[in-house]
């Protein structure tokens, strides 16, 4: 299966999703080219393989969020023909878009879609994060919250150090276009790495509690059983 949202053309899911791989790849090109590449050392090749892996698996759990099915209802499921079974007579049905609602599930105003667990509607993915999809937002926000974490530290680390050098033998490109782009790359580095840390604990938080952003917004009461931490982990 894949996303849902692409079809409706959400223009800020396009923008946003869009803007997370340029963002990497900026991020990418800083580090190798400003950042190690400088230093030609064995501890330099190892730092480039490391934050090379972890930017690319950052695009894959992004790829995957986005074109995974969140777990949508299939539409227009609810008709006269079902309403007459005994079984189905007492079924949910949304009124927006004309499906039977599951447990759990929740409407969704931009997919136009129920979605099952829906936890809430991310731009960022251009998808809804529900049932299907949950896992590989949350390796997403881990992975983007590690090389934030990992470009703070060496961006920091080379502007101190081409300060107290004078920026002499500190890469090919101009010291004031360098500072430039590390100080963009330091920026955007905290800002992501600050929104996906606290973005993770939050859905950790919701799989531990077995409830999810949008039931706790709307503080509904669990009717359903509730799994244990480990049970929703696996």
């Amino acid at each position: 299966s894949s996303g849902i949202n692409a079809e409706y053309g959400d223009v800020a899911g396009i923008v946003c999703s869009s803007m997370t791989y340029v963002l990497v790849l900026y991020s990418q090109f800083v580090v190798i080219t400003v950042i190690l590449l400088p230093d030609p050392l064995v501890s330099t090749a190892i730092q480039v393989a490391v934050f090379t892996f972890f930017s690319f698996l950052a695009l894959w759990s992004h790829l995957k969020a986005m074109t995974t099915n969140p777990g949508a209802i299939p539409m227009e499921t609810y008709n006269a023909r079902f309403a007459q079974k005994e079984e189905l007579k007492s079924a949910v049905l949304c009124l927006k878009c004309n499906s039977i609602k599951p447990e759990r599930a929740h409407h969704c105003s931009v997919c136009r879609r129920c979605i099952r667990k829906m936890d809430h509607h991310c731009p960022w993915v251009n998808n809804c994060v529900g049932q299907q999809n949950q896992k590989f937002f949350i390796l997403f926000t881990l992975y983007i919250f590690t090389i934030s974490t990992m470009a703070m530290y060496m961006a920091v680390n080379k502007i101190v150090h081409c300060s107290d050098a004078e920026w002499s033998s500190c890469g090919a490109l101009s010291p004031p276009i360098s500072l430039m782009l590390l100080t963009i790359l330091l920026f955007v580095s905290l800002l992501f790495g600050l929104f996906t840390g606290i973005m993770f604990g939050t859905q950790l938080y919701a799989i531990m509690d077995d409830q999810t952003g949008i039931e706790k917004l709307k503080n509904e009461q669990a009717t359903w059983e509730r799994l244990t931490w480990k049970q929703n982990m696996l």
